[in-house]
């Protein structure tokens, strides 16, 4: 499929996935992928490889759904974004919300939450260092220089640790998704199909606030979304209409 890069990032200890590619077995390299997920082996380059082999098999939302968890696990993946960026044309809804960061925190639009926290706490412990030594010392620029990286440290391990308590972005994986006014029901504001990537700001009663990015916001089912969150498990199966 032109465009579409569907290299195998994995080793061939993964349950015969990668041959099973080898074969066109999408199928059975699915299955692989998500009883790896299921055994708790979360990482970038499983959900890249989820993300393929379900785009093989023409089920476009989800496959946007694995490739958004594994940009959540490497942000600065080429082979992620290029994807992602092809799948898009094939979605009804011109509807891309991306991952959440915090607004003071632009910079973890680049990072990931983890990166984020380690760094900071890199950065923090050198700075003390540096304060330290300049305590031994009187070296005045060291202590500045200590200082500063404590304090950038400190910013950025708070970043992280902001970004991974916000509520995940969203994938809408039915048909259909009516966006409506309350958890009543309402009426509906809008309605999303497969693949719209929304934004979510509440959830309550099996239903989902979501926010799109002309700032509407709507009531869906929580059984249309799939949660950005490669924390949580792979939804199986495409939902039906949302009535």
């Amino acid at each position: 499929m032109p465009g579409l890069l569907l290299g195998i990032l994995l080793g061939a200890s993964l349950d015969g996935a990668p041959e099973a590619v080898a074969k066109g077995d999408f199928t059975g390299a699915e299955s692989a992928y998500r009883a790896a997920l299921d055994a708790g082996n979360t990482s970038a380059d499983l959900y890249y490889n989820l993300g393929n082999v379900i785009y093989r098999q023409q089920r476009v939302a989800e496959a946007i759904l694995a490739w958004r968890r594994a940009g959540v696990l490497a942000p600065r993946d080429p082979d992620v974004q290029a994807n992602l960026q092809f799948a898009r044309r094939g979605v009804i809804d011109d509807v891309v919300v991306p991952d959440p960061v915090p607004a003071w925190a632009p910079w973890q639009a680049a990072l990931t939450a983890n990166e984020a926290q380690w760094l900071g706490a890199w950065l923090a412990g050198l700075g003390l260092l540096g304060v330290a030594f300049r305590r031994r010392t009187a070296a005045v620029p060291l202590a500045a220089l200590g200082a500063t990286a404590v304090a950038v440290g400190m910013v950025l391990a708070i970043g992280g640790v902001a970004s991974a308590r916000l509520p995940p972005a969203a994938v809408v994986l039915a048909a259909e998704g009516p966006g409506r006014s309350d958890l009543g029901g309402g009426v509906d504001l809008f309605v999303l199909h497969a693949g719209a990537e929304v934004g979510v700001a509440d959830e309550a009663a099996g239903q989902v606030l979501v926010v799109l990015p002309d700032g509407r916001r709507g009531w869906v089912a929580g059984t249309a979304l799939g949660r950005v969150d490669p924390r949580a498990g792979f939804p199986s199966g495409v939902p039906s209409v949302t009535p």
